[in-house]
C-alpha cells in the first residue's frame, strides 16, 4: 500500500487536528469526511460508509507523520470494525507505536463520540 500524493491530499483535507508525543510514540488526530469525500462514492449507494481500507490508510499516515518517515504495512494483527463511519461524523484516531526488532507495531483505536468503531494492530516497516 504505497502512499500516493492523492491519498495524502485527501487525508490532509479531512484531518482537523493532529497531536504527537514523539517521546511516548503516540499520536492522535480528529477527522471529519464530508459527503463528497471520494472514498464514499459507491460504498454504498444510498448509505455511504467509510471503507475499512481507508481507515487503515489514515492510521498508517498518522503513524508515518509521528515517525516522520514513510511506512508500509507488513501485516495486520486482529482488526475489529465495530461500527460504521458515515459522512460528516467527527472521528478520533489514537495510535501507539512500539519498535519491535526492525518493525513498528501500531495499536490503534478509532472512536466516534466515546464509542470505539475500529481497533486493532498493524505492523509497519520503514519504506525503502
Amino acid at each position: 500500500m504505497k502512499c500516493s500524493d492523492n491519498s495524502l491530499d485527501l487525508f490532509r483535507k479531512v484531518v482537523e487536528t493532529r497531536r504527537f508525543d514523539r517521546d511516548r510514540r503516540t499520536a492522535s488526530a480528529e477527522f471529519c469526511c464530508p459527503a463528497d469525500f471520494p472514498p464514499f462514492s459507491g460504498h454504498f449507494p444510498g448509505q455511504p460508509v467509510l471503507p475499512a481500507v481507508i481507515q487503515l490508510v489514515f492510521v498508517r499516515l498518522i503513524a508515518a507523520d509521528l515517525l516522520e518517515t514513510d511506512l508500509e504495512i507488513v501485516r495486520t494483527g486482529r482488526l475489529k470494525f465495530k461500527g460504521m463511519i458515515m459522512p460528516d461524523e467527527r472521528i478520533n484516531i489514537r495510535v501507539e507505536l512500539e519498535k519491535v526488532a526492525e518493525e513498528w507495531q501500531a495499536v490503534f483505536k478509532l472512536k466516534k463520540q466515546k464509542a470505539v468503531v475500529a481497533a486493532g494492530t498493524i505492523i509497519f516497516r520503514v519504506r525503502g
